[in-house]
């Protein structure tokens, strides 16, 4: 009997698109660029300053939003996943962990609203509840 496990899995590799990650990067080393021009160019309007401060902000607020929906998908999965490879997965969760926690750093350096910092920690908390229960920490 088949278990569903396969249609499964392909719907979650459809989930996780390794193109819209590595665009994230890219777009964050461009926000980047770009905020270092607001600290030296001295003509930069008001409004262009903003612009560049707000997207600074956005990119890496989005690359973790994104981590965690993958790590949710993934877990998700697991229960229906090959038993034989649910470490991949398992990795998996723990490397976007990483990267959502390294997004939330760069988030602070941007100064976000207290509420933004809120919501976002309120993420974090979920991702590190999924790894606390992967890594078998809890009571």
């Amino acid at each position: 009997v088949e278990s569903g496990a396969a249609v499964k899995a392909e719907r979650l590799i459809g989930e996780l698109d390794i193109v819209a990650a590595l665009s994230a990067a890219d777009a964050d080393a461009a926000a980047y660029t770009d905020l270092q021009r607001t600290w030296k160019d001295k003509e930069m309007s008001p409004e262009e300053k903003a612009l560049i401060e707000a997207t600074a902000l956005s990119v890496p607020v989005s690359l973790l939003e994104m981590c965690h929906r993958y790590i949710m998908a993934i877990g998700a999965f697991l229960p229906d996943c090959n038993p034989n490879i649910t470490s991949d997965a398992k990795v998996g969760i723990h490397q976007l962990a990483g990267a959502a926690r390294a997004a939330y750093q760069t988030v602070l350096v941007n100064s976000p609203p207290q509420e933004e910092k809120d919501r976002l920690k309120a993420i974090l908390l979920e991702i590190a509840h999924v790894e606390v229960g992967l890594l078998e920490l809890g009571d």
